[in-house]
């Protein structure tokens, strides 16, 4: 054996021990993460694509995540320097208040800024000052969560009733419901509010109550790591562990949101979790949902029979793709993705001059407009309806025909007329 076959040898046994090995790696890395909660979504901020998604349209308890929605109706109604008031059912709250850190003393009536109640509910996740933002806002608990619910249906959180500002499971069997992918958008509208978004992002604040100064620090473990910009926690019986995490990370910007986890011994589970999917999700890579050439529908065109009168008929024609759609594949995607045609009605021979149409492409809150074409040519009208034309013609032809022999019967009677009366007057 030769040096050079020798070579030639070693070098392709090498290959074929490490090429697979490299596909096992690529395999690996395209493995969707295995998360503690129970449902998980991640939404690119900017165009609403989902890219991530673990039992997205279940239902489960938010828990305190329900402070978003409560911190931007609140933002919407109030100046930060407004008196914001104690109220009776905010001062008897007694779980995770602003009142336990001064012992419980303070009174209806005592006040804080606006802004001190956006930071006490936003970085501590103060249960009393989230009922202070709803009944300075509405004057009433109860009116201030139908607020809620309309603001979320407007958003399109259609699987969402809230029944209380801070998501307190006070009865078991009466409590806040959303969805993961509910909550993105219920989040990605409070990102977008600038006093909501900066509050969520404060480390470390302070506020003034009852005369004494309460020092407070975020929930968010994993602000300032790995591009997280800020978030909200939230944590119940029945919610388990949940967290909502908004990252930058070279400029995208995604929402994280991750629902009944375990809180473990140290409350990390549900931060593992969020890290694991925003990961995953900024390493994720789109595929191919439908290819150009597809055919995705058929559409009903109406149109004259004789082009512009005549009975009105309608003849089907197939829906083509003329570009590529990609997406994230994943559960939710794969459930929601809908590709629509122009409802509109469609002329059958304008569509068969030019045969370009936009296709509008939609999953969830996302929208892309793409280009298709309905297949359709002025030939395939005519012979849909050629026995109808043949007849037509032949009637045409029978009255031209009609039409001649009348005129030369009448020409004919005109001429005998004329050659009697000639014979005639010579006599």
């Amino acid at each position: 054996m030769s040096k050079k076959f020798f070579r030639a040898f070693v070098l392709t046994l090498c290959l074929s021990l490490v090429v697979p090995f490299f596909n096992t790696i690529n395999v690996f890395a395209a493995t969707e993460p295995q998360i503690m909660g129970q449902s998980a979504i991640t939404m690119d901020l900017d165009t609403g694509e989902i890219i991530y998604s673990k039992n997205a349209d279940e239902q489960r308890s938010p828990a305190s995540t329900t402070k978003l929605l409560t911190s931007l109706l609140f933002a919407e109604n109030k100046n930060k320097d407004d008196l914001i008031p104690y109220t009776e059912n905010s001062v008897s709250l007694r779980e995770t208040t602003l009142n336990n850190f001064i012992g419980n003393t303070a009174q209806p009536g005592d006040t804080l800024t606006a802004n001190e109640v956006m930071d006490a509910v936003m970085v501590y996740s103060a249960n009393d000052a989230a009922v202070m933002m709803a009944e300075s806002v509405s004057g009433s608990v109860e009116k201030f969560t139908e607020l809620m619910n309309q603001r979320a249906k407007e958003l399109g959180a259609v699987n969402t009733n809230f029944v209380n500002p801070n998501g307190l499971e006070i009865d078991a069997n009466n409590h806040n419901v959303t969805t993961a992918y509910d909550l993105a958008l219920i989040a990605k509208a409070a990102y977008e509010n600038d006093w909501v978004r900066e509050s969520m992002g404060i480390d470390k604040t302070s506020v003034i109550l009852d005369g004494k100064t309460i020092y407070i620090e975020t929930r968010d473990k994993l602000l300032g790591v790995d591009g997280n910009i800020g978030g909200k926690t939230g944590n119940e019986t029945k919610a388990g562990h949940c967290f909502v995490g908004y990252y930058n990370r070279n400029g995208r910007n995604l929402i994280t949101v991750v629902l009944g986890s375990l809180y473990g011994a140290d409350g990390m589970n549900v931060f593992n979790d969020t890290q694991s999917i925003a990961d995953y999700s900024y390493d994720a890579q789109k595929t191919t949902y439908k290819s150009a050439g597809d055919e995705i529908s058929t559409v009903e065109l109406n149109y004259k029979l004789f082009r512009f009168f005549g009975p009105t008929k309608t003849i089907t024609a197939p829906v083509v793709l003329d570009q590529d759609i990609e997406y994230y594949q994943n559960s939710f995607n794969d459930t929601h993705s809908n590709l629509e045609v122009p409802s509109n009605e469609l002329n059958a021979w304008k569509v068969a001059s030019n045969n370009n149409v936009d296709l509008v492409y939609t999953s969830g809150d996302y929208t892309q407009t793409v280009k298709g074409s309905i297949t359709l040519s002025t030939g395939q009208i005519l012979k849909a309806n050629i026995g109808i034309y043949a007849l037509s013609l032949l009637i045409i032809i029978l009255i031209i025909v009609l039409l001649f022999v009348t005129i030369k019967l009448m020409m004919n009677s005109k001429r005998r007329r004329r050659n009697r009366r000639g014979r005639y007057s010579r006599y």
